[in-house]
């Protein structure tokens, strides 16, 4: 018997045993805390001959009876699926090469669907990379053919196989999966992320809901809801089963504050690095004394003059004792004179602990920035030394660029990767701060009646109105409608419900007036259904990290998702502030699960 024969015998007698079983694992709705719907996935009998279901497609695809298998599996997943009475969606992995053989069977799925009593546009036609299709107009034309019927089209692990982005482009799908290996351990790799961010980005700018799958880890959960992810599937949520989880499992309430440690950041602006010391003098010290200085070093342009408590109180410049020194006038009056004779106003100090915003509105606002090229630098008051302006010219230029590189395109506000280091560098400093996360509230529906277009109008109109508003707090564009505004000052709260005034008032100018009128409009779910859905608006949630127990962006932006969700519970114009946290955060959340 040939190795073609035993295996076509084996496959043959699973499907004719019905010895194959099917299992569900769940797919969530993070922001709803809510089940999406289920992917079924085809399970071994213990005594089959096969090792495993990858191995049964691939043997199944080589003998010619994949299009068989698949028909069977699909069988067996629908009416398990009617059979437990599982809500949301039913999500069918389907091969391209299947569906673009013009001898596959066409209205098999629609009738068993019928006989189970299962609406089409509950079931998602998932389409796998695994086998690449003989002919893409057919599978273009089947897909179509499925869409017309009722049924949304996925394309699974996103990032692997033949095509990729090639297929979202021409398929066109609602739903797009991201393949495992983007998420493992993305945590850790700059790159996976900036590659999941763009993701998202085009699925919000496309209309399509990105879901991802594999994950494993809390941390890899924490990261992608930050960075908008909605829809989320993998182990660490819930594990396929015969009998899956029906609702939110315990699995999303792993979102704690970790025992992450400030990891200093290169890419953060740190005054330290541009100092030189310069041996600083005393007020009592005598020109012709400072005048040997700087003459036994051509190197040192200006020298700090100090008091007692080492607190600079002004500046001697190498050209200002050069010029006096030159005549022997100058010797004369000036050689057993006290420095402070000499010294010059300080132009005006940084503390080393400042940021780059800080220190360039400094030099900027500065009259003598054009005259001279140090300035002095302080911790907590005393002298530490002198840094470079064209130091700090060459550091504000850098990392203008890098906003550049990582700003938001629509919007060119800062994103995630300069939000992350400018809240990694307030934890790092000590700095206090809160944080205000604005969220638009039923933006989807609003996208999908409107169109893109005046989808991004709005966020456009949210950008404009907190750059304005919140002038002299820094303004960072999370992705899609999640916007922060990191405060220093005391005025979050005032400036936040001034945002949310000014908003209302502009984004009535968008809506419809019959929709105005009514105070809302039918618009299609997330599930697919249509909805009314009251008119859009804009959420607001502050926090407070207390810098002593807060370690990470991450547990800032786990706060921040607290925050945002007790957010969209307040009434219209009402701003969210939660409670400052005094005490080990960690162990209150845990109290609180109790």
């Amino acid at each position: 018997m040939s190795y073609t024969t035993s295996w076509l015998e084996e496959i043959t007698r699973l499907i004719l045993d019905r010895s194959l079983t099917i299992v569900f694992q769940p797919i969530f709705d993070v922001s709803e805390e809510s089940i999406l719907g289920y992917e079924a996935l085809t399970r071994l009998p213990p005594d089959s001959l096969i090792n495993n279901p990858e191995h049964l497609f691939n043997l199944a695809n080589k003998v010619g009876m994949l299009s068989e298998l698949e028909l069977h599996c699909r069988k067996l997943a629908i009416n398990r699926f009617a059979q437990l009475k599982l809500n949301g969606l039913l999500f069918l992995n389907v091969s391209p090469c299947t569906l673009s053989q013009a001898d596959h069977p066409k209205g098999e799925t629609l009738n068993l669907l019928k006989c189970a009593g299962i609406a089409p546009d509950r079931v998602v036609i998932e389409i796998t990379e695994q086998f690449e299709a003989k002919d893409n107009q057919i599978l273009k034309q089947s897909l179509e053919h499925y869409r017309e019927l009722g049924f949304k089209i996925a394309i699974d692990d996103l990032g692997t196989g033949h095509s990729g982005l090639k297929q979202w482009s021409e398929l066109r799908p609602d739903i797009v999966k991201i393949d495992r290996y983007f998420i493992s351990g993305c945590h850790q790799n700059i790159v996976k992320r900036e590659l999941l961010r763009t993701i998202f980005e085009l699925g919000t700018a496309t209309g399509v809901s990105i879901i991802a799958e594999g994950i494993e880890l809390n941390e890899e959960f924490l990261l992608l809801e930050k960075m908008g992810m909605q829809f989320a599937q993998g182990f660490l949520l819930s594990k396929p089963a015969e009998f899956p989880d029906v609702g939110l499992p315990d699995g999303l309430s792993l979102r704690h504050i970790g025992p992450n440690k400030i990891i200093k950041d290169n890419n953060l602006f740190e005054l330290e690095k541009l100092i030189t010391y310069v041996m600083p003098v005393s007020i009592d010290e005598v020109c012709s004394e400072v005048y040997q200085i700087f003459k036994k070093s051509a190197q040192i342009q200006s020298i700090a003059v100090i008091d007692q408590n080492q607190k600079p109180i002004g500046v001697i410049y190498r050209d200002t004792l050069a010029e006096i020194f030159s005549s022997d006038y100058g010797h004369a009056l000036y050689d057993k004179k006290p420095i402070t004779n000499l010294m010059s106003n300080l132009p005006f100090i940084a503390d080393i602990s400042a940021s780059i915003d800080d220190v360039s509105n400094l030099v900027t606002d500065n009259i003598h920035f054009d005259l001279r090229p140090e300035f002095i630098v302080v911790d907590n008051g005393k002298y530490v030394g002198v840094a470079s302006i064209r130091s700090l010219l060459k550091i504000m230029t850098e990392q203008k660029i890098q906003h550049a590189q990582h700003a938001n395109p629509l919007t060119m506000l800062p994103g995630n990767i300069v939000i992350e280091q400018k809240i990694m560098q307030l934890l790092a400093n000590k700095q206090t701060f809160s944080m205000a996360y604005f969220d638009l509230n039923h933006f989807k529906p609003f996208n999908d009646l409107y169109g893109y277009g005046e989808g991004d109008v709005v966020i456009r109109l949210v950008a404009d109105v907190l750059s304005k508003v919140c002038s002299k707090a820094f303004v960072g564009h999370v992705g899609g409608d999640d916007f922060v505004v990191l405060f220093q000052c005391a005025d979050s709260e005032f400036d936040c419900k001034k945002v949310l005034e000014i908003f209302e008032q502009r984004i009535n100018s968008i809506f419809k007036p019959e929709h105005l009128a009514q105070g809302g409009y039918f618009s299609v779910s997330r599930k697919g259904n249509k909805e009314w859905f009251s008119l859009m608006s804009l959420s607001c949630g502050i926090i407070h990290p207390n810098v002593n127990i807060v370690q990470s962006h991450l547990d800032v932006a786990n706060l921040a998702s607290e925050a945002k969700k007790m957010a969209k519970k307040m009434k219209a114009g009402e701003v969210y502030i939660q409670p400052t946290l005094n005490i080990n955060v960690a162990s209150e959340l845990d109290g609180s699960r109790a």
